[in-house]
């Protein structure tokens, strides 16, 4: 009689650990689930800012190409400023952010702004955000 209610309680206690573990792997599916999500949203968004550009700098070349003798700037940069960066001594960082501003004013993009400027990866993206054109 008690070996058939220790069994008993044995078959109840593995029962409730089944349904235990059940609800939490359901709970992390979720979890991870929602995870992706936002992964999946991030290159989304990168597409959709880099649309407006693209689009911002068209209707700027549309506009110029329509104005026929509107005087046209340059976008280019002296070769002087071009040339990358070998040394703190040759130029100091102050010059080397002015230039990383110029350039994200014009366009240039975040390898641009690394090579030409000696700037770190998280330094440039911060140029960018801050002087960059928005569309």
């Amino acid at each position: 009689m008690w070996l058939e209610a220790v069994v008993i309680a044995l078959l109840v206690l593995q029962t409730l650990t089944i349904i235990l573990l059940w609800q939490q792997g359901r709970r992390m599916k979720r979890q991870v689930g929602g995870k992706d999500d936002e992964a999946a949203s991030v290159p989304g968004l990168m597409i959709v800012n880099a649309l407006n550009k693209i689009e911002h700098r068209l209707s700027v070349l549309e506009t110029r190409v329509n104005l026929p003798e509107a005087p046209r700037r340059s976008v280019e940069v002296p070769a002087a400023q071009m040339a990358p960066v070998r040394s703190a001594s040759l130029h100091s960082s102050a010059s080397n952010y002015e230039l990383a501003q110029h350039l994200a004013r014009e366009g240039g993009d975040l390898e641009q702004l690394m090579e030409r400027c000696g700037l770190s990866r998280n330094e440039a993206e911060l140029v960018l955000r801050l002087y960059a054109k928005r569309a």
